[in-house]
């Protein structure tokens, strides 16, 4: 790709995450919308693929972690699985998940998560959950049993062991557990059988509620091609021309810093 010649560049970060852009060309605030695509291309879906686990990740990493901290949000992690019986059609699993999260909201409230469709070996699909929420939003015990019943009669009130085992409810304490389970669980690299339309395999409520926000610094073209290359290394992306834009996961405060030591500073 062709770099127009002009003469100042854009590096992003977002403010208390891990995601930074370096564009070259244009500015970066218009050009952010590859890094907060959800849940893949609109059309026929047939998995999991490599790009969009990588927008999941940005997605999560782009939340700034401490402004949620300050807000005394909690997180919670949260596995939905099927009876012996199950339905096929992953269609009709997200209206399950849809009718969940609508009885979630009618009782505790609104509240932002990711959520991810697997599959399991025998053939079951089922979800994996984060969701954040308010600092009110009720106890681990409160919300284990009423999503465990929730989720039970949605599904059809299939059996009692399902009302007992089709769902796992814990509460994550910090930040990095909940990196450790989106990388275990929601962005599991993962085959689905194959003829499979799945449509859209993840994807986030809520997003609005999330604290997220982007800074950006003009730069000159010079310091731009040092910066790209120092986010190459980063990212263990080999050169390829004229990358007109690159997205890595880099700490705000190191993105920071990078552009103090190469006499910039952030915007007020």
């Amino acid at each position: 790709m062709k770099i127009p010649n002009l003469e100042y560049a854009y590096v992003s970060s977002t403010v208390g995450g891990s995601v930074s852009q370096v564009a070259l060309g244009d500015n970066a605030i218009t050009s952010r919308a590859a890094t907060s695509h959800s849940g893949g291309i609109r059309g026929r879906i047939r998995g999991f693929s490599r790009g969009s686990r990588r927008n999941l990740l940005r997605r999560l990493a782009s939340i700034n972690r401490t402004a949620f901290r300050d807000y005394k949000g909690r997180i919670f992690s949260v596995t939905l699985t099927y009876p012996r019986e199950y339905p096929e059609d992953p269609k009709l699993c997200k209206r399950h998940l849809e009718a969940l999260r609508k009885r979630l909201k009618r009782e505790f409230g609104k509240f932002s998560g990711f959520w991810r469709l697997g599959i399991q070996e025998r053939g079951a699909w089922h979800f994996h959950l984060l969701l954040f929420v308010p600092p009110s939003f009720g106890s681990l015990r409160e919300l284990r049993h009423f999503i465990a019943y929730s989720w039970y009669q949605v599904c059809g009130e299939v059996s009692e062991g399902h009302l007992q085992a089709g769902t796992w409810v814990e509460e994550v304490r910090n930040w990095k557990s909940a990196t450790s389970y989106v990388e275990k669980y929601i962005a599991k690299r993962e085959q689905f059988p194959d003829g499979v339309q799945t449509g859209r395999v993840w994807g986030v409520w809520n997003e609005e509620l999330l604290p997220v926000r982007w800074e950006t610094v003009r730069v000159s073209l010079k310091d731009a091609y040092k910066i790209r290359r120092i986010y190459r290394r980063l990212a263990k992306i080999r050169g390829r021309g004229n990358l007109h834009r690159l997205t890595v996961f880099v700490r705000h405060d190191n993105v920071v810093r990078l552009l103090e030591f190469l006499g910039y500073c952030q915007e007020e």
